[in-house]
């Protein structure tokens, strides 16, 4: 309150006019002074500030804008009539449109900008149709039946197609906006009408095209091919997971057949651009400004629609399970491939690999995860063995065996299997996931060491003693969550390859880094054979004083002794590949023929970028991360002469050549004379062999740059010149990229300046 009862009177404004001026050239003449890598921003410039600049009533944000002198109808409809009679060839061409709008919504774009962007589909979905006969293109059919039957049957069955799609999809992990948009925006795809009704509408097209006259023939085959086109697939997508029971590819082959027609008839169809429009996207409910049409090239989607029929085919042949290791092998396999699978078979494959606790369909996931520890760690061990349905004394060790290796599977379980479903994401989804997993198999590692500790007295497990040192045991289930990890390890470095994330100038760091991983990963399957070598002396000192399954016990030790001979095959391959690489891109570094980013990075050092590479390893316990002043040492060969470097290339390549032609003789998949009964997935195989063959080409290409290296060495007069080189760093996927794992890089002489 204020004395004296004073009132307070408030002080004019002072309002001070604004008079604009042209800042064009001083804006300019400030920003060429700025370097690149710099960054201006203004800290008062909030993030709602930025939204608070987005304008109501501006066209390219808001789609309910209406233009000035555009009244409500122009701006919602269009003038497009739906029951005008259409020309075969328009007919052939409408559903070719529809066709390439399909796919880039399979590719992962709007519906809003690709299929509901059709008049046809549109009139079709709204209002929502209750029954078959409400689904038409207009209450009072057309009078071409070319329109009110032949093409309502094609965009029916497409719709349906859309929905069986999006339902799988939807179910599965995926990525918003990256791999799928799952938004209907407040559309129904027809997805309480049962197939059958469709299957009835196409066959009742077909026969009345196949009637018809007046109708050229090659155009009648044209719309008949699009027509049983449309049938096929909608009777493979219905199989979905029944396909576990069946195991049909008829359909999917036969949309293939089909396909073959359809791409020879594309020429005769005609375009009608007029039946789309961008005005429905104002009736969606959709919280997006508007986006434009999207458009992809016939081609394109024919040959993304054949690729997805093939895989689907192809991925039935892993339905047989043989075992962990071939499982794991054909999954990642089949996933690999270039261009990776479309979303719905990368969802549709998850559903298989896990559900209800199943492995496809048949194999518990208890099952599965046993089997991989018995291939590895555990062959014919009392671990694995012990049931607490046959021992029912509490007292019993084998009891108390039991109860622990259920609590193990409650934990392990389900991140063990995420470690194969974790493929069926897109190929950055995929090593981001695995960044993350590493962590949580860290701990679960020092969770399986406990258990081990209290396993190892229930079991009565002899240690053994190396050397006269202290006695040691196997922890097997830790030694098998440690091998998962490295394995995590080499695939987060191969994948860095893959997807371009390190710059030239860390590629020496990093193959010597993934050696390093290599040579860890080796030394821990040199311990886990040796306690497995032990453990079947003791099965064999024994068994003279019991009968039973001593012939399954020599199988299990068998197939061990083959996983493990297998994985030390493909490791040393992986290893001395990266010390070859290792060695010649240091020589390069040196001579700075290399190519370099580090004159655009002003904010970057090889600190800093060891550091950002190395995040995802900090967390981890073992193996420990290895400081920067060793890597840099290390990764950079101080001390070695050029000379010794080179050779020591020349020979590392030699031995990944050897190494990775042994991995091509022991095959893909691992033999189960238990499973000789099961299907061998070919195709699966001849990706398998064919991406072996591509790395042996990187290692032949390797051997050739190593030699060019060495004559240029020579011709600098040892190193006192420069040498005489270009070298190209080949991007992913250009044809000199004979691998996407393993960068060789490409030389040449310089072209003399004239």
């Amino acid at each position: 309150m204020l004395p004296n009862n004073e009132v307070r009177v408030p002080r004019p404004r002072v309002v001070q006019s604004a008079v604009p001026r042209d800042i064009t050239a001083e804006f300019t003449d400030a920003a060429s002074k700025l370097h690149g890598g710099q960054l201006v921003k203004d800290e008062m410039f909030t993030l709602f500030e930025a939204v608070g600049a987005l304008e109501i009533m501006d066209s390219k944000m808001d789609s309910g804008y209406i233009a000035p002198g555009e009244n409500l109808a122009q701006a919602l409809e269009d003038n497009y009539d739906v029951r005008r009679p259409l020309t075969p060839e328009e007919i052939v061409g409408l559903m070719d449109q529809l066709l390439c709008h399909e796919v880039a919504w399979h590719k992962g774009h709007p519906l809003s900008q690709t299929l509901f962007t059709s008049i046809y589909l549109d009139r079709l979905l709204w209002p929502v149709p209750r029954t078959m006969e409400d689904a038409r293109f207009d209450r009072v059919p057309s009078d071409s039946p070319l329109v009110s039957l032949v093409l309502r049957a094609y965009c029916l069955a497409l719709v349906k197609a859309c929905d069986l799609v999006h339902a799988r999809v939807a179910t599965e992990y995926y990525y918003e906006e990256e791999d799928f948009v799952s938004q209907l925006y407040n559309r129904n795809l027809l997805s309480a009408f049962d197939i059958s009704h469709f299957h009835r509408l196409l066959d009742q097209a077909v026969a009345w095209v196949g009637d018809q006259t007046d109708i050229d023939e090659k155009l009648k085959q044209a719309i008949r091919c699009r027509l049983l086109f449309r049938h096929e697939l909608l009777s493979a997508l219905d199989q979905d997971l029944e396909v576990l029971e069946t195991r049909s590819t008829e359909n999917f082959a036969s949309c293939i057949a089909q396909l073959g027609p359809l791409t020879e008839s594309v020429s005769l169809g005609k375009p009608v651009p007029e039946a789309f429009s961008l005005k429905i996207q104002r009736k969606l409910a959709s919280t997006v400004p508007p986006r434009p049409m999207v458009h992809i090239s016939h081609d394109n989607a024919l040959a993304h629609m054949k690729r997805l029929c093939q895989d689907a085919i192809d991925m039935q042949q892993m339905l047989d399970y043989r075992g962990p290791s071939n499982f794991k092998t054909a999954v990642w396999t089949l996933l690999s491939r270039k261009p990776q699978p479309s979303i719905y078979i990368r969802c549709l494959l998850q559903a298989l690999i896990v559900s209800n606790m199943t492995i496809l369909g048949a194999v518990p996931v208890k099952d599965f995860l046993y089997d991989d520890l018995a291939e590895l760690v555990l062959p014919a061990s009392i671990l694995l063995e012990a049931n607490t349905d046959e021992v029912e004394m509490p007292s019993d060790p084998r009891f108390q065996i039991a109860q622990k290796m259920d609590g193990f599977l409650k934990r392990f379980a389900q991140p063990f299997v995420d470690t194969v479903r974790c493929a069926c994401l897109n190929r950055c989804r995929v090593r981001r996931t695995v960044c993350h997993t590493i962590v949580d198999w860290d701990n679960l590692q020092m969770e399986a060491e406990e258990l081990d500790l209290e396993l190892r007295t229930l079991s009565a497990e002899p240690p053994l003693q190396f050397q006269g040192g202290e006695p040691t045991w196997s922890f097997p289930l830790s030694s098998w969550a440690y091998n998962q990890k490295l394995v995590h390890f080499r695939l987060i470095l191969q994948m860095g390859f893959e997807l371009s994330i390190y710059s030239p100038e860390e590629l020496p760091g990093m193959y010597w880094y993934l050696s390093h991983i290599c040579s860890t990963h080796l030394g821990h399957i040199d311990r886990i054979r040796t306690f497995t070598v032990a453990a079947r002396k003791r099965d064999l000192m024994s068994a003279g004083t019991r009968t039973g399954s001593s012939s399954q016990k020599a199988s299990a030790f068998h197939k061990s002794f083959h996983a493990l001979e297998r994985l030390t095959t493909h490791i040393i391959a992986v290893d001395a590949f990266a010390i070859a690489l290792h060695a010649l891109y240091v020589v390069l570094a040196r001579h700075n023929v290399l190519p370099s980013a580090s004159s655009s990075q002003a904010y970057s050092s090889d600190r800093l970028r060891y550091e950002i590479r190395m995040k995802p390893f900090i967390p981890i316990t073992l193996p420990e991360l290895v400081p920067y002043d060793e890597y840099k040492r290390e990764a950079a060969l101080e001390g070695d002469s050029d000379i010794t470097i080179l050779e020591r290339a020349s020979k590392a390549i030699t031995e990944a050549r050897k190494a990775w032609e042994a991995t091509l003789a022991n095959g893909a998949f691992i033999d189960d004379p238990s499973a000789a009964t099961k299907a061998v997935p070919v195709a699966i195989e001849e990706d398998w062999k064919r991406d072996v063959k591509d790395t042996m080409r990187a290692c032949i290409g390797t051997s050739l740059t190593i030699e060019a290296v060495k004559k240029a060495l020579a011709a600098s007069s040892g190193e006192s010149k420069p040498l005489n080189l270009d070298v190209v760093v080949p991007e992913v996927g250009s044809k000199s990229r004979w691998h996407d794992w393993w960068v060789v890089p490409q030389v040449s002489e310089k072209k003399s300046q004239s």
